[in-house]
């Protein structure tokens, strides 16, 4: 039998090796910006075409190569950064492998001029998928300029895979984004389209950072400064008013290298534990030094994963220096006209007459009917002289929660598939259910105790409304007098473009201005014009990830991502009469007992389950 092993091609293998450099186009820009900064540039300049399928090109001022570098660093593993394994821990360049230009050039057409100072001429080099097609002199500036085009021309099944032209180009500025903030020293200019989007001077790190995300962080940030023997930490933390419950700018680079790290990121969101509503996430943008030898960035082909020799002293330092900078500039959230804290400062007159309180005893106090104190503190309050009812006959086990106190009020309850034979099994009346944690409820439904996830159910709710309208029945949409104008980053404000008919049908009379900036004529009747900012914001990054992490149909993805924004917002039903028509909703849809992000809405306790619990 004949022998049956063979090598592969340097072609065949470059298209392999370049299936995992460059996954996207975004891949082949942090590729071509970091070479540019290897280089030396001051000046860098990234052009985008139709989100980079049709053309990539950087153009920088730095060193140049020579005629024959120009042809050799399109060979796999052709580097000028290491020339042993014992340069490995030594590395304080982006790039040392030699595997992007090399993977960039097997599924593109690559052309290449560069020149350096000492030299007359420069060179061109044009390649087609790994085959050299010109190789000769050339006149053209000191520096390097490189263009990518038709990507993955020779790879159809992965540019089949890329997402929408603002789901790539989103990705491509958050590359961008991540070389720019930790090289402030260098101006970048950034094309899409033929239209600038970004044009960053040479500047300090702060004003980096403003230009990048917007002129509201000028006074949101303060700075973060310590250093010792082994570890050096800079950079800005965020007031905990900057906080996010999703997407919030996190930004850790490790020797100049932006990184994901999850002990580190822990580090820091710990730091903020005391200071952020339960669910929020701290904004920061942090650059961490240490010596090249006590780091490993050669474990993932992106580099973006980092082993630190000493992982603890790096997580105990950081932590420190984060609770340190909190503590100094008191970051902890004060009463202001700035900052909602949502305290009710108008419960007590400004010249109200204190008094001594009284003690009263209500004989027709019912223990589960409770509410949160009207006067911004965390006391009780009895929802009034009502009679108390019959008590279900699983009462005692329900005083048993309430004992070890367990916060009841009335509240939604949630669905469950169960099909209803009439119609007093919808109906709720007073003492039937509870809510727990302000999180679930505990109701009975056809003699057995169920526990919800209130949150999960509104999710299904709103989604399947939104299916609704997007498909059959648009949302009318509330015209106002005076529209208002939110400002949105280009990668935001191109994905808004792309979806704004939607959003029209759920509602939303979004209109483009000019650059980022949108009016909002109308929105749904039950919409708080303040809050469309936010959740328009939220409502894109969500969107972005869902295209990037499923293929699914734009209308599901957009309806998944605004329920997801909006349950948040919802009001836990404070009348029995308010938790039937939340009942009826839920149980009107399609699908009840899995929420639209797969998670399960409740769960029946069964006495078999208690009585395992408690035994």
């Amino acid at each position: 039998m004949d022998d049956i092993i063979h090598l592969l091609p340097d072609r065949v293998a470059n298209q392999i090796a370049a299936g995992e450099v460059v996954q996207r186009p975004a891949s082949a820009v942090k590729e071509l910006l970091e070479n540019a900064i290897d280089a030396g540039a001051s000046h860098i300049q990234l052009v985008v075409k139709d989100a980079g399928r049709t053309l990539i090109q950087v153009i920088d001022d730095g060193k140049g190569m020579s005629f024959n570098d120009a042809r050799l660093c399109f060979e796999r593993h052709a580097t000028s950064k290491i020339s042993s394994a014992e340069d490995l821990f030594s590395i304080r360049t982006k790039g040392f492998r030699g595997e992007a230009l090399a993977s960039v050039a097997a599924i593109a057409h690559v052309e290449l001029k560069t020149k350096r100072a000492e030299d007359e001429t420069g060179t061109l080099v044009q390649i087609e998928g790994s085959e050299i097609k010109e190789h000769t002199l050339t006149t053209t500036a000191d520096g390097t300029s490189i263009s990518v085009k038709n990507l993955f021309f020779n790879v159809p099944a992965r540019r089949n895979f890329l997402k929408s032209d603002a789901t790539e180009f989103g990705c491509i500025e958050e590359e961008f984004k991540r070389v720019a903030l930790i090289h402030p020293e260098v101006a970048f200019t950034l094309y899409h389209n033929g239209n600038m989007v970004y044009q960053l001077k040479s500047n300090n790190p702060k004003l980096r950072i403003v230009e990048l995300f917007g002129k509201h962080f000028n006074d949101k940030l303060y700075p973060l400064q310590q250093e010792s023997n082994y570890i050096k930490i800079s950079g800005f933390i965020g007031k905990p008013e900057c906080s996010k419950k999703k997407s919030p700018e996190q930004y850790l680079f490790v020797n100049h290298r932006f990184v994901k790290h999850r002990g580190l990121n822990f580090a820091v969101e710990s730091a903020y534990s005391q200071v952020l509503p339960e669910g929020h996430h701290p904004v920061y943008f942090i650059s961490i030094e240490v010596d090249p030898a006590t780091i490993d960035v050669n474990i993932s082909p992106t580099k973006i994963d980092v082993k630190l020799q000493d992982e603890r002293m790096a997580f105990g330092f950081l932590n420190a220096s984060v609770r340190k900078a909190i503590g100094e500039f008191s970051l902890i959230p004060q009463l202001d006209f700035d900052y909602n804290t949502e305290l009710d400062l108008n419960s007590v007159p400004e010249k109200a007459e204190l008094k001594v309180p009284t003690i009263e005893i209500d004989k027709t106090y019912n223990p589960f009917r409770r509410t949160q104190s009207s006067n911004g503190g965390g006391g009780r309050v009895l929802m009034g002289n009502r009679p108390q009812t019959a008590a279900p006959d699983w009462d005692n086990f329900l005083r048993d929660i309430h004992e070890t106190q367990v916060q009841t009020v009335p509240s939604e309850p949630e669905q469950t598939s169960i099909d209803f034979q009439n119609e007093d099994e919808i109906l709720v009346k007073e003492g039937s259910y509870l809510i727990l944690y302000q999180k679930y409820m505990l109701v009975k439904i056809q003699e057995k105790p169920h526990l919800i996830h209130i949150a999960r159910a509104y999710e299904r709710i709103i989604y399947q409304s939104y299916m609704e309208a997007l498909r059959e029945k648009p949302v009318v949409v509330q015209q106002s007098l005076f529209p208002e104008t939110i400002t949105l980053t280009p990668a935001r404000a191109e994905l808004l473009q792309e979806i704004r008919e939607d959003m029209h049908k759920l509602g939303y009379d979004i209109e483009p201005i000019s650059g980022g900036n949108f009016a909002v004529n109308g929105t749904p009747n039950e919409e708080d014009m303040g809050d469309v900012q936010t959740l328009v914001e939220c409502l894109l990054d969500d969107y972005q990830s869902q295209m990037l992490n499923h293929r699914m149909e734009r209308e599901k993805s957009i309806a998944m991502s605004m329920a997801r924004q909006k349950r948040s917002r919802k009001k836990v039903p404070s009348t029995p009469e308010e938790a039937e028509f939340f009942l009826r909703q839920l149980f009107a849809c399609l699908m009840p007992t899995i929420s639209p992000s797969g998670k399960k809405i409740y769960e029946v306790l069964e006495e078999d389950a208690l009585t395992k619990i408690l035994s």
